[in-house]
């Protein structure tokens, strides 16, 4: 598929040389989806004009994903999954909310707030408006520490007692806060790593 995408190669190096060799940096399409193309796919003979195909491919491929999964029955698995590809290429931590109705089905999986290298604010009355408005019954709240381990801080451990209690108030629950790190994801509501298969 990415042979086809990018057309042809150059006189270096055939399309399907370039295309296996993108394929073993990313470990395959899956490391394709996760990976910041623009800053960390160094390969000879994929230039800006091929970078940039393959960039709008991921972002397609990520926007197919979500489609999918927006208004489905409602899937820890594939959410978590969804997740990982949206955190992996951020330099920087960000927070996600994601929320379902009463039916069961997932409503929106949303960026909500973006910060710095080592920490994210968001503030617990933007996330009740946004649920209120979304009318949802259950909530996931998320975040990254990029390049760091999923343990999380106490502000961790804070943000999630104070915002599952504020929507508890609300007849909303609160059905975990993950963190994604190198080492996977980290739930608190079980505090433990979730396995990721």
């Amino acid at each position: 598929m990415i042979a086809v995408l990018l057309g042809k190669g150059d006189r270096n190096r055939s399309i399907e040389d370039l295309s296996r060799e993108i394929l073993r940096i990313t470990r395959g399409l899956g490391g394709l989806l996760s990976i910041d193309i623009a800053r960390n796919l160094r390969v000879q003979g994929l230039g800006s004009a091929k970078a940039s195909v393959l960039m709008a491919s991921v972002e397609l491929a990520r926007r197919l994903k979500y489609k999918s999964l927006q208004g489905a029955a409602f899937d820890a698995t594939a959410l978590a999954r969804y997740m990982r590809t949206l955190f992996l290429p951020m330099r920087r931590e960000c927070f996600v909310l994601a929320t379902v109705s009463p039916a069961g089905n997932l409503l929106r999986v949303e960026i909500v707030s973006k910060g710095s290298l080592e920490e994210v604010g968001v503030h617990p009355r933007d996330l009740v408006r946004m649920v209120l408005n979304d009318e949802a019954t259950e909530v996931i709240i998320a975040h990254n520490h990029p390049g760091m381990t999923s343990e999380p801080s106490p502000e961790d451990w804070e943000v999630y007692t104070r915002l599952g209690s504020i929507l508890s108030e609300l007849d909303v629950c609160l059905l975990d806060h993950w963190i994604f790190g190198i080492d996977g994801i980290f739930s608190c509501k079980h505090s433990t790593r979730l396995d990721e298969d």
